[in-house]
């Protein structure tokens, strides 16, 4: 208990806790938690999270039919919404498709995050981000499915007319390199607020400063989550230049090494 209570002091003096009055993240977190009323709605976070990174470690693959067993044995089928009329299909389509509105309505990146907030009001925290993040991997995906079938396929190759895709991809390896960074930054702080919510937090007995400091990484942390997401869909659509996803790398990077520290000691414990 002595090394968890440190480790929440130390978590409250470098991220400002929820009730402080002069936390910059303050304002944020109780826009975010407006945006928060679930329902009892459930899923395979962690299932689910396993057919993203399916899809994005394929995306760069050459196409194979032994890609085909692969799939099957993710355990994608088995994943269902429960508690929901939705399924997981037209769940992703919502989200995909807010992804896509977000980025023709342009404005502020802020913005965006919470309108997807909005579409995610039921759902629990880690299911908000492995919502979003499978949503980002589809666009991702087909995206990466017309660059591999262009140069033998002419369906492939009008939809890459069309999209003005680039055919050159040495002329990208700087935009991947900075997705693949950021990316793996995702997935491993998804991977933490997964394992945290699985967590019998509930039946330890932690003080009000600790459980708000906590609270308050994971809120932050999902939103972080689904706004890095929302700037990589909007780069692999425009194709400009990476100093946004730079900086969302450094945020990432911050809000990870804190989180990953409270599922440790929760875990210790």
């Amino acid at each position: 208990m002595l090394i968890l209570s440190l480790a929440m002091n130390f978590l409250a003096s470098e991220n400002q806790p929820l009730h402080s009055s002069t936390s910059p993240d303050e304002d944020l977190i109780k826009q975010i938690l407006l945006t928060h009323d679930p329902d009892g709605r459930h899923l395979d976070s962690e299932l689910l999270l396993r057919a993203m990174e399916n899809i994005m470690s394929y995306a760069k693959s050459e196409v194979s039919d032994a890609h085909d067993g692969a799939i099957a044995k993710s355990g994608i089928c088995n994943v269902e919404v429960v508690g929901s009329e939705e399924t997981l299909g037209h769940t992703i389509y919502k989200v995909s498709h807010g992804i896509l509105f977000n980025y023709s309505m342009g404005g502020n990146p802020h913005a965006k995050a919470m309108v997807l907030f909005d579409k995610l009001r039921h759902y629990k925290w880690d299911a908000k981000a492995v919502l979003v993040l499978s949503a980002f991997a589809t666009n991702y995906g087909e995206f990466w499915l017309i660059i591999q079938l262009y140069p033998c396929n002419p369906l492939a190759a009008s939809i890459a007319l069309l999209k003005q895709l680039p055919k050159d991809l040495c002329l990208l390896k700087h935009l991947f390199k900075v997705l693949n960074v950021l990316m793996k930054m995702i997935v491993d702080l998804t991977k933490c607020i997964i394992e945290f919510e699985e967590l019998p937090v509930n039946h330890v007995i932690l003080d009000c400063e600790a459980i708000g400091t906590t609270n308050s990484q994971i809120y932050m942390a999902t939103y972080w989550i689904i706004r890095s997401a929302l700037i990589c869909s909007s780069q692999i659509k425009d194709l400009r230049a990476m100093e946004n996803v730079q900086v969302h790398v450094l945020s990432l990077q911050s809000s990870h090494h804190m989180l990953n520290s409270v599922v440790y000691f929760y875990r210790f414990y």
